[in-house]
């Protein structure tokens, strides 16, 4: 894009239409700078004598009232100048929506003095350029643009290329719905996984527990049954038969062991 010597950044095209921006808004200025001046010289006109003398609260009053007039007039300019600006957007927009084309202005730079201050200079090397050379209105209509054969084409490539990006963002949209259900399902999944697991991990750690209670209980029921069983009859009688069991093998070892040496003692006599 060529850079003019103004140093706007724009190429030609778009400088001229600026140019007459300027000097529009321009005319727009002085216009509404007249009718501030007109509404204060009707409200002279009206309220004011040259004979009449006014007190202080008449004058407050007089004056208030003047005050709302001037706001009046000065939000009717403002009003109008913001309508004028929107139109000129909706333009700009309209045209640049023919080739497909999304702008995106910089709101933050309506604000930047320094850009503001290139503006004024501009403005004001236009009203110099008009005082000197005397000023010669153009036509900067943005014009329609004209539909050649190398433009329709590119319009239709353009309009393919469109509908192949809508083609691509429906299935992306599409993609995009099924990770997230599949992740939502992953997720589910995982959270029933985690909570069984949990739950099977708590009944096992359960039942162990009541396992070593029942082993507990049982050893005591055991031992509980030993004591009884012992302290019954029977097994009194079963240990009296073999402690007296007992009694005679142990004499029966002793009159063995006796009869044995009397033999050995016979056979070393003879």
């Amino acid at each position: 894009m060529a850079s003019s010597s103004n140093d706007l950044g724009v190429n030609e095209h778009h400088e001229q239409i600026i140019r007459h921006y300027v000097r529009f808004s321009h005319e727009q200025k002085t216009v509404g700078l007249r009718s501030f001046r007109s509404a204060a010289e009707d409200f002279k006109t009206q309220r004011l004598s040259d004979e009449q003398m006014m007190t202080v609260n008449e004058v407050q009053d007089l004056l208030d009232e003047f005050i709302d007039l001037l706001e009046k007039e000065f939000e009717q300019e403002l009003t109008h100048q913001y309508r004028v600006n929107a139109l000129l957007m909706k333009q700009l927009f309209q045209q640049a929506e023919q080739w497909f084309l999304k702008l995106n202005p910089n709101f933050d730079q309506l604000e930047n003095r320094r850009l503001i201050d290139l503006i004024r200079d501009y403005e004001q090397q236009q009203i110099n350029t008009k005082k000197s050379k005397g000023y010669k209105d153009m036509n900067a209509m943005m014009d329609p643009i004209n539909d050649t054969k190398s433009t329709i084409l590119l319009k239709t490539e353009i309009q393919k290329l469109q509908q192949l990006n809508d083609q691509l963002k429906t299935r992306l949209l599409k993609y995009e719905k099924d990770d997230d259900f599949l992740s939502h399902q992953l997720e589910e999944n995982t959270r029933l996984h985690s909570t069984k697991e949990a739950s099977y991990t708590q009944q096992i750690e359960s039942n162990q527990t009541r396992l070593k209670d029942i082993q507990h209980a049982l050893s005591l029921a055991e031992n509980e049954l030993e004591k009884k069983f012992n302290q019954t009859n029977t097994y009194l009688n079963m240990k009296r038969i073999i402690d007296q069991k007992n009694q005679q093998i142990k004499e029966l070892r002793q009159q063995l062991t006796k009869s044995h040496r009397n033999e050995e003692e016979e056979e070393e006599g003879n």
